[in-house]
């Protein structure tokens, strides 16, 4: 028997080196583990990686290529139970359909008679996420990249309609330091059944529940992951399982800035979009996170509602044929002027700022906080082409920043809705006048002088939304 000094593995006295951090193995007093030397097929089972519930993995090496590979063996008393068995081979099939440069590769996919059923897998050297959470600090702009990365994995995952369902730090194995690898899709599902399969740390209030879920579970536990990775805490610390579901469904998590100071605001509002416990009030899909989390600053220290901020007022008053706007927007201590407008056409009324003037904010922030007000509230704030709202007026959404403006459309029922466009190249407050929508006119009839209408001649032709199979 022979052990690894650097990662402690033990592997068969016929090994040299670690196939995992190249060093050289030093024989060390034990007992072979089972299993270890056993031949698989082509490959011989040379060290023990982990144990699981549904089978063991392990460093496999081809005895013709002496290439190094992975090998999830199911265990053998699972081999009889149908459901196991069914499961571990969705688990490969799923992985098989996956090209993404962020998931696991899978090689190849035996059921034997002798040998029972396995799984070949690309080797990945690196420590998984929990063991990097142990270590020191992770940089901020890694904690992005990492993120960013997850959520690419799961934007593929989810467009083949699978739910990962248990995305936690040992399932990501982080090679060369940097590049992120999603693993194990042991409790992955297709479409949106029920289920309370998971991990309790990481799971969605409404897959705790057993209800049905879809990618945005997967964005839930996400939003969890960057919490732990940019404080170094769990949202929901506890003690057991139950605890933690019981929090995740009813606690509002923490805000990351205040427990670190180094999380970017624009950051932090993601992980709070994240964790919301409403499906529809999080983001709609895992490509959405990754876009956002791309467009962070990682050195951006600026607080929400800070000095400096711009406000923009826009009161719409509704005219028989137009339906344009305008937006006035200035500075504290600056004059607001508008342009005249023409005859019918919308009013714009500038707000004067409640404060005093402040020191500027800096010039190219990474995230703008836009104040979102109608008159009157309570109405429903879409982007264009989204179909989760921002919010109900009033609030206050965080936004990346950016030079081209965004399309937000209003809804409120009893009022026609309206799209707006909206500069988010620096904070600001919107206010929206919506118009109540017109009443039908009513026609005075005089019923004095009303004829009885000519009864209608009979017709064969069927009445819409009727159906006579038997008709000719």
């Amino acid at each position: 028997m022979k052990s690894c000094p650097t990662c402690q593995r033990r592997y068969i006295d016929s090994e040299a080196t670690c196939p995992l951090d190249d060093a050289e193995l030093r024989p060390s007093p034990g007992e072979t583990p089972p299993s270890l030397g056993k031949e698989l097929g082509a490959y011989r089972l040379v060290c023990l990686l982990g144990e699981g519930g549904m089978g063991n993995i392990y460093v496999a090496r081809h005895t013709s290529l002496n290439r190094y590979v992975a090998v999830k063996v199911l265990r053998r008393e699972l081999a009889s139970k149908k459901e196991a068995v069914s499961r571990f081979f969705q688990e490969a099939n799923t992985i098989n359909r996956l090209h993404h440069p962020n998931i696991v590769e899978s090689i190849d996919l035996v059921e034997d008679v002798v040998d029972g059923a396995y799984c070949v897998l690309e080797l990945l050297r690196g420590p998984d996420l929990k063991t990097r959470l142990n270590q020191d600090e992770i940089p901020t702009a890694l904690v992005l990249s990492i993120g960013a990365q997850i959520a690419d994995a799961l934007g593929a995952v989810h467009a083949l309609g699978i739910v990962h369902r248990d995305l936690k730090p040992e399932n990501l194995i982080l090679v060369k330091g940097e590049v992120v690898k999603l693993i194990d899709f042991g409790v992955a599902q297709i479409g949106q059944q029920g289920g309370a399969l998971g991990t309790a740390a990481y799971m969605a209030p409404e897959q705790a529940a057993g209800r049905p879920v879809d990618g945005r579970a997967d964005v839930y536990s996400l939003g969890v992951l960057l919490f732990e990775m940019i404080t170094g805490r769990h949202p929901f610390a506890s003690e057991t399982d139950a605890e933690y579901l019981v929090r995740h469904a009813e606690e509002t998590p923490p805000r990351p800035g205040k427990l670190a100071p180094r999380c970017p605001p624009a950051l932090e509002a993601c992980i709070l979009r994240c964790l919301e416990k409403d499906p529809k009030d999080r983001y709609p899909d895992a490509a959405t996170v990754a876009k956002v989390l791309r467009a962070v600053d990682p050195n951006a220290r600026t607080s929400r509602g800070g000095a400096g901020k711009v406000v923009a007022g826009l009161v719409i008053i509704a005219a028989a044929a137009a339906g344009a706007f305008y937006v006035a927007t200035h500075r504290p201590g600056e004059t607001a002027n508008a342009t005249p407008a023409p005859a019918a056409a919308p009013v714009v009324v500038a707000k004067e700022p409640a404060t005093a003037p402040a020191p500027a904010a800096p010039s190219t922030p990474a995230v703008v906080s836009i104040d979102v007000v109608s008159t009157p509230a309570g109405a429903k704030a879409y982007r264009l082409g989204e179909t989760v709202p921002l919010g109900t007026t009033p609030f206050t959404v965080d936004l990346p920043r950016s030079d081209t403006p965004i399309e937000i459309r209003f809804e409120l029922a009893g009022y026609e809705p309206k799209e707006v466009q909206v500069p988010i190249a620096a904070s600001m407050q919107i206010d929206v006048t919506l118009a109540r929508m017109a009443q039908k006119p009513t026609v005075a009839v005089d019923h004095k002088n009303v004829t009885a209408p000519d009864k209608p001649k009979a017709s064969k032709v069927q009445r819409e939304g009727v159906m006579d199979p038997f008709a000719p």
